[in-house]
């Protein structure tokens, strides 16, 4: 799976979880500070990224609350 892959499958996680327009969600977009996911909602994504992708639970580090940076991680680990 590649990069663009991981992105658009985590995008359309997120979209779907949170019931938001996908243009909300940018590569800078911080999940917390910008679209207001609690800690509920980080959670269930963690297990939604964790099913889709096959990859352990992703612990809740603030630098992951990016999108970016998020995509990067699940795309790295998918790479090890």
């Amino acid at each position: 799976m590649d990069y663009n892959e991981v992105y658009e499958k985590t995008k359309a996680l997120i979209v779907d979880y949170l019931k938001i327009d996908s243009s909300e969600l940018k590569p800078e977009t911080n999940l917390v500070d910008d679209l207001c996911a609690d800690s509920i909602a980080l959670v269930e994504l963690g297990f939604q990224f964790s099913e889709t992708f096959n990859i352990p639970m992703i612990e809740a580090k603030p630098e992951l609350f990016i999108m970016k940076e998020l995509v990067s991680h699940i795309f790295d680990v998918l790479s090890e």
